[in-house]
């Protein structure tokens, strides 16, 4: 079975994306993100695809110092 033209295209596209995100991954390191939304407003789940992972974030308040989730203290 042999892909179109219009499908190599997208595959290269995808793959040049790939690249491109993995460079900036390796130059960068470490980023920040903020979201800003709404309670169950789905945020974590944005981050959580940004970053293609199922891990809860870590969280920061204004002086740099991680706030732990209030069920990580439950628990």
């Amino acid at each position: 079975m042999s892909l179109s033209s219009t499908e190599i295209q997208e595959a290269e596209d995808i793959e040049r994306q790939r690249r491109r995100a993995q460079n900036l991954r390796t130059r960068t390191g470490r980023f920040r993100i903020l979201i800003i939304g709404r309670a169950n407003a789905g945020k974590t789940t944005i981050l959580q695809r940004l970053c293609n992972t199922t891990e809860q974030p870590k969280i920061f308040n204004g002086e740099g110092h991680e706030v732990f989730h209030v069920l990580d203290i439950i628990i």
